[in-house]
């Protein structure tokens, strides 16, 4: 269990084009894809330690009013006390100020804590035909579960 005290020094900042090749290399260590991330990097948010540890990160790939959240990973230091509900919702957030009304997300084995964050899951062929033409929607995620939040 991390010490709540780090916790508390926890910031959140945008990517920068500069980050591409840490965050490809955080997803890799944390058992996520990396395709794709390059056509999205200053979508993404980094969650920092006050040394300047990356503790999680999350990023969005914007289709107009719809929307794909993409790779939210937390490092294991920091599992289980509250940083990936964190980034969610600042990226619900940055979602909301781009204009998109809709976020769609795919998992493979996060069903239950994105439902937590009220995320219902759909159909895929109910997913905006944008969102559908990500590279995310390709072979390697053809098995994941498509979920679905309309943002108010």
């Amino acid at each position: 269990m991390p010490d709540l005290a780090m916790l508390a020094d926890v910031h959140i900042r945008h990517a920068m084009k500069g980050d591409l090749a840490k965050i490809s290399r955080f997803l890799e260590d944390n058992g996520l894809p990396a395709f794709g991330v390059e056509g999205c990097v200053e979508d993404f948010v980094v969650a920092q330690d006050r040394d300047g540890s990356w503790v999680g990160i999350a990023g969005l790939e914007v289709y107009g009013e719809s929307g794909l959240l993409r790779s939210v990973a937390v490092d294991g230091r920091f599992r289980g006390v509250g940083q990936g509900r964190v980034l969610v919702n600042e990226m619900l957030k940055n979602a909301k100020s781009k204009g998109v009304r809709t976020v769609y997300l795919l998992t493979d084995n996060a069903e239950h804590y994105f439902s937590g964050l009220g995320f219902e899951a759909v159909d895929r062929k109910d997913v905006d035909e944008a969102v559908k033409a990500s590279v995310e929607f390709g072979e390697m995620c053809a098995s994941a579960v498509a979920m679905r939040k309309t943002l108010k």
